[in-house]
C-alpha cells in the first residue's frame, strides 16, 4: 500500500466518522403536544385543540388535527397480544367492533403516515402478509387554551384502514373563515384502547403527597406545631 492510498483511506474514515456523528447529534428531536400549533385561521371553541402522536417502528410523527371522532372505543373488543397474533387477531370475528377511529388534518408532509397509508392500500389484498408500516401506536392529546393536556388516548397495534383527500370549501367557517382547505381524512382500527384522566391523576398525586405516614413520624420535623417529642 503507497502513501496516496493511505491518505484516500484515512479521509475516508474521517468522513464516515463524522456522517455517522452527524446523525446522532442532529437527529429527529423528540416532540409533545403543546409545541405542535394549529394554523391560525382556524377557530377552535374554548381554544380546545387536538393532536396526534404517531409511533412507527422506524420513527415518530407528531401532527396538528383539526378533527377527532370515536367510531369505536368504548365497550370494544381488547387483544392481548401476548395471547394472540396480530394476523389471529385481525381474522376473528366478534359481536362487538374493534377501538376505531377517524381524523381529518390540513394536507402536509407527513412522510410516516403517508407510507403506513400507502401500504395498507398496496397490501389490502393480503391480509396476512406483514410488512414494518402495518402496526403503530397513537395517541391523541386534547390539549386546552393553556397548553395543558386535559385528555388523552392511547390506541395500540393500530392500522390504516381509509384514506382520502378532500377541498373543504368557506362555507364552514370554523374552518377557514375564507377561502379553500385540502384536507385529508384517515381511518384507523386498532388492537387495543385506553383512555387517561391526566387532570385526576395530578390530582392523586398531590392528595399522595400531603399524606404523612407511619414511618414519617419518627421525623419531628414534620410534626405540626404544639407537639412534643417525649423522652
Amino acid at each position: 500500500m503507497n502513501y496516496k492510498n493511505t491518505i484516500t483511506i484515512t479521509s475516508l474514515s474521517v468522513i464516515a466518522v463524522f456522517v455517522i456523528a452527524s446523525l446522532t447529534i442532529f437527529g429527529i428531536p423528540e416532540t409533545d403536544a403543546v409545541q405542535v400549533t394549529q394554523p391560525a385561521k382556524f377557530v377552535f371553541v374554548e381554544n380546545v385543540t387536538s393532536t396526534a402522536s404517531f409511533q412507527f417502528r422506524g420513527g415518530n410523527e407528531v401532527i396538528a388535527i383539526q378533527q377527532f371522532i370515536q367510531t369505536g372505543g368504548f365497550s370494544t373488543t381488547t387483544f392481548d397480544s401476548a395471547d394472540k397474533s396480530k394476523s389471529q387477531s385481525d381474522a376473528q370475528v366478534t359481536l362487538r367492533t374493534k377501538p376505531s377511529f377517524t381524523l381529518e388534518k390540513i394536507a402536509s408532509a407527513t412522510p410516516y403516515l403517508y407510507q403506513a397509508a400507502d401500504d395498507a392500500q398496496k397490501y389490502q389484498l393480503n391480509a396476512g402478509f406483514e410488512y414494518p408500516t402495518k402496526y403503530f401506536d397513537v395517541r391523541i392529546f386534547l390539549t386546552d387554551a393553556h397548553g395543558d393536556d386535559f385528555r388523552t388516548f392511547d390506541y395500540t397495534d393500530c392500522r390504516v384502514t381509509g384514506y382520502n383527500v378532500t377541498t373543504r370549501s368557506d362555507n364552514e367557517e370554523g374552518y377557514t373563515g375564507k377561502g379553500f382547505a385540502i384536507v385529508e381524512q384517515y381511518s384507523f382500527e386498532c388492537n387495543g384502547y385506553t383512555p387517561n384522566n391526566p387532570v385526576m391523576d395530578a390530582m392523586q398525586v398531590k392528595e399522595t403527597a400531603k399524606t404523612i405516614g407511619t414511618s414519617d413520624l419518627k421525623s419531628t420535623d414534620r410534626w405540626k406545631p404544639g407537639f412534643t417529642n417525649q423522652k
